[in-house]
């Protein structure tokens, strides 16, 4: 008998994160290292040294690597998962929107923050299209 090992929740989240830049380049950048930081984390995961629910107790060389390139100094073990999570991210103009069905966000924070975001969250569900951002 096979068993079913993985996350779900009973209800989708819907939640939109926004990091709002001073410039469009720095917007750029930020959903750059996300990209990067989702990317290291797909290899973490295809290495084995990754497993969804079981927080790496140290990072490896290859991530530790990337974090220095995309200077993001602040993630802890257990927020290297968010970026394997389902997530949306894309930059326009000087905003980085993030959407995702996920509660477990902290690790985009971290990195809109680390690169100069002022941050903005909400659910989808309660607040529309009528939000600043949308």
């Amino acid at each position: 008998m096979k068993m079913w090992r993985g996350y779900g929740t009973e209800h989708s989240m819907n939640l939109k994160l926004i990091g709002h830049f001073a410039e469009a380049r720095d917007a750029r950048a930020a959903e750059e290292a996300i990209k990067e930081l989702a990317s290291a984390a797909e290899r973490e995961l295809d290495a084995k040294r990754l497993d969804y629910g079981e927080p790496p107790q140290l990072f490896s060389d290859e991530f530790s690597e990337v974090m220095r390139k995309v200077e993001v100094y602040s993630l802890g073990h257990a927020d290297i998962e968010q970026f394997l999570y389902d997530a949306e991210v894309k930059s326009t103009g000087v905003d980085v929107v993030v959407q995702t069905d996920e509660i477990d966000v902290i690790a985009f924070v971290k990195v809109l923050i680390a690169k100069g975001a002022k941050v903005e969250m909400y659910s989808m569900h309660d607040h529309g299209s009528d939000v600043a951002g949308s």
